[in-house]
């Protein structure tokens, strides 16, 4: 039974996944409410703003991407509308022993989505990002998922969002220095990327 479940998960995991199919990289600049973010490429090429839908949605999975603030997927999306690091005691991290990078989001639904794998707000930002901090020589530092840091959001963060809707939450991320900014990249569980940006810890 835990191996049909376990299936089930996965089949679940990646048909989500789907909603946000590989998209261009670009690198640009974008501004946040605590302190800037920095888009980046693989190949770090500056590019100025290409012809990328402005909506809340693209057409088709293969037409997703990421700016920076905004996943755009075709079934849902995922906008960040703050991030700050919180000290260890401070509100958000009071049981934390190292700082951690705190992000809040919005989770839209698409309309036309059919519902037949809900989304929430912790499995659409889960299953689509990962932040890494590059402070080792010999490894991807890939940082770790620490408590919920906003307490407003513990019944939201797991509330399956109707078609039509957008539920906002919250993530948090344990830092492993204070000095070297995190690249948070958006891809798929297959590592199809959407792009990522840099955000800066000091």
């Amino acid at each position: 039974m835990k191996k049909v479940y376990g299936l089930g998960l996965l089949f679940s995991s990646v048909f989500l996944l789907a909603a946000c199919g590989g998209g261009d990289e670009e690198k640009e600049s974008a501004t946040s409410s605590s302190s800037s973010t920095t888009q980046v490429s693989k190949n770090s090429e500056v590019q100025e703003s290409s012809t990328k839908p402005a909506g809340d949605f693209v057409a088709t999975a293969s037409d997703s991407f990421f700016d920076g603030t905004m996943l755009r997927g075709n079934s849902y999306s995922v906008r960040i509308t703050d991030h700050r690091v919180i000290q260890p005691g401070e509100a958000g991290n009071e049981y934390g022993d190292s700082p951690v990078l705190a992000f809040w989001f919005d989770t839209l639904v698409n309309p036309d989505y059919d519902n037949s794998n809900p989304v929430t707000p912790n499995n659409a930002w889960i299953f689509n990002f990962e932040a890494v901090q590059d402070n080792d020589p010999n490894m991807v530092n890939k940082l770790n998922v620490a408590s919920l840091p906003d307490n407003q959001f513990l019944d939201s963060q797991m509330a399956e969002i109707k078609p039509g809707g957008t539920v906002a939450s919250a993530v948090a991320y344990t830092l492993t220095d204070t000095e070297t900014p995190v690249t948070l990249t958006a891809k798929d569980m297959l590592g199809t990327e959407y792009g990522k940006a840099e955000f800066p810890v000091k």
